[in-house]
């Protein structure tokens, strides 16, 4: 069976779309209330910053602000992945991990 090529840009928009609403939601409650001596508000703050440019990204004709914006979320999502050492077996490592491989696909694919 051939792959379905003519739905690749749906299926890019879709799972950009789905991964900057992700991000957006999970940091949102990060910058409430706003507490500008944690690191964590300032983690939080540039998340949301990034996937909103990660959606602008899309509409313009150069990858610069996709490829950034996805390279900066993947670093940040590496650090708080390692800084705190979880348990290598958690459900949440694995869901990092996933984060962590949808940002290096836009690093990698851009628009």
């Amino acid at each position: 069976m051939k792959p379905f090529k003519s739905a690749l840009p749906f299926a890019t928009w879709l799972l950009r779309i789905t991964f900057a609403a992700y991000i957006f939601i999970n940091n949102i409650k990060g910058v409430n209330p706003i507490n500008p001596e944690s690191l964590h508000f300032y983690l939080s703050l540039t998340m949301l910053v990034l996937s909103v440019l990660l959606i602008i990204g899309g509409f313009l004709s150069k990858q610069t602000i996709t490829v950034l914006s996805a390279l900066l979320i993947g670093l940040i999502l590496v650090y708080r992945l390692a800084i705190p050492l979880p348990d290598l077996i958690a459900t949440s490592t694995f869901k990092q991990l996933l984060l962590i491989s949808l940002s290096f696909f836009f690093v990698a694919r851009g628009n």
